[in-house]
């Protein structure tokens, strides 16, 4: 299972099939601790044959775009 960082906190990644052959590959962080600020999910949306690449494709867009800092496929 895919894990990406934003800050250096883990978060899950789900993968789930939207219609046909696209992928909505969501970033969800862990609930916030008291007094920190909480991190909304994000949703990338991806049309491909593959789970694993489209995975790894939508991870990729959100480093780039400055979202997360790193990830582990």
């Amino acid at each position: 299972m895919a894990r990406a960082f934003i800050r250096n906190v883990e978060c899950r990644v789900d993968v789930d099939q939207d219609l046909g052959d696209t992928w909505a590959v969501t970033v969800v962080p862990p609930p916030a601790r008291p007094g920190e600020p909480a991190l909304a999910p994000l949703v990338v949306k991806l049309q491909g044959v593959d789970k694993d690449k489209s995975t790894v494709g939508a991870l990729e867009i959100l480093q780039k775009a400055g979202k997360i800092d790193r990830f582990d496929p």
